[in-house]
């Protein structure tokens, strides 16, 4: 019997702060554990390790401190990886993010293992960038666009690989019985939700002037806002000068955010600029019609006219009239929803996701 293979993976974060601890954790979950045996570090205890424990998967919590003013406590660190790397027979590394691959980049460079850089954002880190594309043996952007962040680098080492979602999981479904009494909504009300981080790129203030727009033409419509963030409140007090008031709903964060997407008739991501776009791909997975910003990795997940209607960022009354024309017209939404469901099986199931990554593990083993 072959022996699986062991793989470090490193989070960047002890806390599910976004999708790509997401991401980390279905990967987690779905790797061939015939031929791969993970191992997780995380900076600290939290749902991280959590999640981890309960598939089963071996937790180590070795500190990351921010990269300033790090002096003795780098070494420290890195130490602590290469004894990790060298207890456990460790084969490959995956860093999930850069100050996960600051620690086990040096570490491996120090052991001789390969290591993966998994790049999940597009902003540049400056010159630290060029430190860490070098420590790489290769990087995983999750996006076309967030690849760009390295086009002054030889793209030879660059693998592009969508995120992906589990089809079972996120399958059409009706919302629960009771979801519309829970949230003081009558049977027959139209409802466009959008979920993700209350932070000011993802352009919420974007999707509540639009929303006053809509309710002009459609007062009847409800609006779902699932999540959390800095701007919660002053994105609260926004609705109300709006003169919203009851007609949207912030939910808070949900773990689990198929209820919401079940529940509604339009799917809107109004970000200023996505990286990828994680929720798309699990509304659409739900054959859920999406009206999305038309800016950063989402043209490569939304076709605009077949899967959904994208527009231009920063633009309310774009957003605005994109969402009514699928409001006003339920049987476009539907075509469009299923050809999402479809689009997404095809280009971002998670066994396609995996799949490349595995086959990405391999090439590096094989050397």
């Amino acid at each position: 019997m072959t022996t699986a293979h062991p793989v470090l993976l490193v989070s960047n974060h002890a806390e599910i702060v976004g999708g790509g601890e997401v991401s980390l954790l279905m990967l987690l979950g779905a790797l061939d554990r015939v031929r791969w045996a993970p191992i997780v570090v995380v900076p600290a205890e939290g749902m991280v390790a959590r999640r981890c424990r309960a598939m089963d998967i071996p937790i180590h919590v070795v500190p990351m401190p921010t990269l300033r003013g790090l002096g003795s406590r780098l070494l420290q660190g890195v130490l602590a990886f290469a004894r990790l790397m060298r207890d456990m027979k460790v084969a490959l590394v995956h860093a999930n993010g850069s100050r996960a691959m600051v620690y086990a980049g040096l570490a491996s460079m120090w052991v001789r293992r390969p290591v993966i850089w998994h790049v999940r954002v597009a902003e540049s880190d400056g010159r630290l960038d060029r430190v860490l594309f070098r420590l790489a043996d290769r990087v995983i952007v999750n996006s076309a666009a967030v690849g760009e962040r390295f086009a002054w680098a030889d793209m030879k080492k660059v693998r592009c690989i969508h995120n992906g979602v589990n089809m079972v999981h996120f399958a059409p479904r009706p919302a629960p019985r009771d979801l519309r009494k829970r949230l003081g909504m009558a049977e027959g009300e139209p409802v466009a939700a959008s979920v993700g981080r209350f932070v000011a790129y993802k352009g919420y203030g974007d999707l509540l002037e639009a929303a006053a727009l809509v309710q002009r033409v459609r007062p009847d419509t409800r609006w779902v806002l699932a999540g959390e963030g800095e701007l919660r409140s002053g994105l609260e007090a926004q609705s109300r000068k709006l003169g919203l008031g009851l007609r949207v709903h912030f939910t808070g964060w949900l773990d689990d955010v198929r209820e919401v997407l079940a529940l509604c008739d339009v799917f809107v991501l109004p970000s200023r600029g996505e990286h990828f776009g994680r929720v798309l791909i699990e509304a659409m997975a739900m054959a859920k019609p999406v009206v999305a910003t038309d800016g950063g990795g989402v043209p490569e997940i939304v076709r605009h006219g077949e899967t959904g209607l994208l527009v231009p960022p920063g633009r309310p009354a774009h957003l605005a009239q994109a969402i009514l024309i699928l409001l006003n017209d339920p049987a476009y939404a539907v075509t469009l929803g299923m050809a999402g469901r479809e689009r997404v099986e095809r280009e971002f199931s998670l066994p396609k996701h995996v799949a490349a990554v595995e086959q990405l593990y391999l090439e590096l083993l094989r050397g």
